[in-house]
């Protein structure tokens, strides 16, 4: 199965479909082997189907979300609900993700008050102002 996630990532070119993000979230519940995932080009809905299968991941430690990657306030949101679960993850690159907010900022903020696991969030070219800080 892990062989699967790392042919459907080398398959779509670097943009994961929404549905591909399904597929992809099914198999990391069941992940025990990949460490670290690239993903880009993906939405909002991809965003929230890949948080699924995060919250129950016990063995990715890292995720970046590169170029192209929409994922704004449902996709914010969502990863926040991921980081009150998951205890795997230690590094988590957003930085690429223009389109969170202040709002996203704060959900993620919420999952970090319950994670000491991640080390590591890099925010850097999102849109968060001083609401989004707080």
């Amino acid at each position: 199965q892990n062989a699967r996630v790392l042919r459907l990532y080398a398959a779509c070119k670097g943009k994961l479909s929404d549905d591909g993000c399904k597929v992809l979230a099914q198999r990391l519940h069941k992940n025990q082997a990949l460490k670290n995932l690239r993903v880009s080009g993906i939405s909002k809905k991809g965003c929230r189907a890949l948080a699924n299968g995060l919250k129950r991941n016990t063995t990715l430690r890292s995720i970046d979300f590169t170029a192209s990657c929409s994922i704004g306030d449902i996709g914010g949101k969502a990863l926040g609900e991921v980081l009150k679960m998951n205890k795997a993850l230690t590094s988590m690159d957003l930085s690429s993700c223009s389109d969170i907010g202040d709002d996203d900022c704060k959900a993620l903020g919420e999952g970090l008050k319950h994670n000491e696991h991640l080390t590591s969030i890099d925010l850097s070219g999102c849109s968060v102002g001083d609401d989004g800080c707080k």
